[in-house]
């Protein structure tokens, strides 16, 4: 098995192109790992929508939540993000939110 497949995806959301960056499921389970809210079983939502902007959404850059004008679109790029970030995508050739 080849080791450290990194592969980036395109979505057009909201007139905006998106990129989003798989980084391997190792990192998927540290990021889920660092989001989990101090002495409970709950992740984080802020965190862990946080990690998705600076890590798994490499383009635009630098995005934050206040970036976003509407939570429908900011739940659009943060499900198109946490898909690629889980490795939910058919091959390096097909976009990453075709099911």
């Amino acid at each position: 098995m080849e080791k450290n497949k990194f592969y980036t995806r395109e979505k057009m959301i909201g007139g905006t192109k998106y990129t989003a960056q798989f980084n391997g499921l190792s990192e998927n389970f540290r990021a889920i790992d660092s989001c989990y809210i101090n002495g409970s079983s709950n992740v984080s939502l802020e965190k862990l929508n946080n990690y998705i902007l600076e890590n798994v959404i490499v383009e635009p850059k630098g995005l934050t939540i206040d970036d976003f004008d509407d939570i429908e679109t900011f739940n659009e790029v943060m499900n198109f993000g946490q898909r690629v970030m889980q490795g939910k995508f058919r091959d390096k050739n097909k976009s990453a939110d075709k099911k």
